[in-house]
C-alpha cells in the first residue's frame, strides 16, 4: 500500500470515528430533550396530575423553568384531592345506601300501580328516574367496596373498630403488598466507553452485555427510598420510638432523620433492613438504648434482567427486611399502616374516573327526578 493510500485509508477511519461520535452526541441530546419535554409535562399538565398514581412528593424540585406557579400548584393539589378515592369515599354512607334502596323500591311499586297507566302515566314517569338515580348509586358504592385499594378502604371505613380488630399479620402483609408497588427493576445499558473497567461492577457490566444478556437493577429506587423515610420518619413521631441510621463504619450510626439521595450515571437501587439494637450495638453508640430501631439502606448489585424477580413474583420480605419490628404491637401496626394507605389515593386512574361518572349520573338522575315532579306540582298549586 502507497503512503498516499494509507493516509487516505487514515483520513477515512478518523471520518467515520468523527460521524459516529457526533451521531452519538445528537442521540443523547435528542434523548435529553425527550426527557426534559416528558419532565414538563407531567409537571404541568393536569392530564398528567390525574394519571400519576403516585402521591404528591415535594422532595425532588423540578428546574425553575418547569416548577409550577403558586396558583398551578392550587390546582395540582385541589385536583389531586377531590379526583381520590378518600374525597369520593365520603358519598358513601349507610343513610345514604339506604334512602337509594328505599327511594328505588318506591319508585319500582309506584310504577307498577294499575293507576299509573294510560293517560294517568304521566305521574309516574319521573319516578323512573329516581329508579335510576338510586340504581346508578348502589352501583357506584359497589364498585368502591370492590375496586377501592383495599389498605386504604380499611383504614377509611366508618365502621368503628374495624382497623383496629384486624390482626398484625394482615396488616403487615397489606403494608408489603403496597410497597411491592413501589420496587422496580431497571434495565441499564450503558456505553461501553463510560464504563471504568476498574471497577467490579462496570466489569460484570460489560461481561453481561458481550452476550450474555441484559444488565440490570432491582430494589427501591431513589423516590421510593424517600418516601419510606418519610414514613418510618412519621411512624417515630407518632410512636414514640429512637430511631439511628446505619452508616458506614467511620461514621457509625446517627440519628435518624429523611434524606433524599440523587442518581449518577446509572440506576440506584437499595433495599431496606430496619433491625433492634441489642447490647453489643451498644457499646458502638452509647446514646442509644436497647430496643432502638437502627434503618439501614444496601445498595443493589447489577445483574442478569432475565435473573431478575419481576414486580409480580417478588418477595418484599427480603427486600424490606425488618418489617416485623414496626409491627411487633398492635398499635405500632395501626399507626404505620394508616401512614402507607394514604399513597394509595390516587391508584387506579380509570377506576376512579368510573366512579366518579357513576356519582355524577346518579346525581343529574335525581335532580331531573325534581324537575320533573316541580313541572307536576307547581301547576296545581297555582
Amino acid at each position: 500500500m502507497s503512503e498516499a493510500e494509507h493516509d487516505n485509508v487514515e483520513e477515512k477511519a478518523k471520518t467515520d470515528d468523527l460521524y459516529q461520535t457526533a451521531e452519538q452526541y445528537y442521540s443523547m441530546v435528542k434523548a435529553h430533550r425527550r426527557r426534559k419535554r416528558a419532565a414538563r409535562f407531567r409537571e404541568m399538565n393536569p392530564l398528567a396530575w390525574y394519571f400519576d398514581e403516585f402521591p404528591a412528593q415535594d422532595m425532588y424540585k423540578s428546574p425553575l423553568s418547569n416548577q409550577r406557579s403558586t396558583r398551578q400548584e392550587v390546582r395540582y393539589h385541589w385536583l389531586r384531592q377531590r379526583t381520590g378515592w378518600v374525597f369520593w369515599s365520603q358519598l358513601k354512607t349507610t343513610t345514604a345506601v339506604r334512602f337509594a334502596a328505599f327511594g328505588g323500591l318506591i319508585s319500582a311499586f309506584y310504577q307498577a300501580a294499575p293507576g299509573m297507566h294510560g293517560e294517568a302515566g304521566d305521574a309516574g314517569a319521573p319516578f323512573r328516574w329516581l329508579l335510576l338515580a338510586g340504581l346508578t348509586y348502589l352501583i357506584a358504592v359497589l364498585w368502591y367496596e370492590i375496586w377501592c385499594p383495599l389498605l386504604l378502604k380499611q383504614a377509611l371505613s366508618t365502621k368503628p373498630g374495624l382497623l383496629e380488630n384486624q390482626s398484625s399479620v394482615w396488616l403487615r402483609t397489606l403494608v408489603e403488598d403496597e410497597l411491592r408497588r413501589w420496587w422496580s427493576k431497571r434495565n441499564w445499558w450503558p456505553h461501553p466507553d463510560l464504563l471504568d473497567e476498574q471497577k467490579s461492577e462496570d466489569r460484570t457490566a460489560i461481561a453481561i452485555m458481550s452476550g450474555y444478556g441484559v444488565p440490570a437493577f432491582a430494589g427501591f429506587d431513589a423516590y421510593a427510598c424517600a418516601h419510606i423515610e418519610r414514613a418510618l420518619f412519621e411512624y417515630r413521631n407518632l410512636r414514640k420510638v429512637t430511631m439511628w441510621r446505619r452508616g458506614d463504619r467511620s461514621s457509625g450510626m446517627e440519628a435518624f432523620s429523611p434524606q433524599y439521595s440523587y442518581e449518577g450515571n446509572r440506576p440506584l437501587m437499595r433495599r431496606l433492613t430496619i433491625s433492634s439494637i441489642n447490647e453489643y450495638d451498644i457499646q458502638d453508640n452509647p446514646k442509644s438504648k436497647v430496643g432502638d430501631l437502627v434503618v439501614g439502606w444496601h445498595r443493589c448489585p447489577i445483574s442478569l434482567s432475565s435473573h431478575l424477580e419481576s414486580r409480580s413474583t417478588v418477595n418484599i420480605r427480603h427486600e424490606a427486611e425488618g418489617l416485623d419490628h414496626l409491627f411487633v404491637d398492635h398499635a405500632g401496626a395501626i399507626a404505620f399502616a394508616q401512614t402507607i394507605a394514604i399513597w394509595q389515593n390516587t391508584m387506579h386512574p380509570i377506576r376512579r374516573l368510573i366512579l366518579m361518572a357513576l356519582y355524577l349520573m346518579s346525581g343529574i338522575f335525581f335532580v331531573w327526578f325534581v324537575v320533573l315532579q316541580l313541572q307536576i306540582i307547581l301547576p296545581k298549586m297555582f
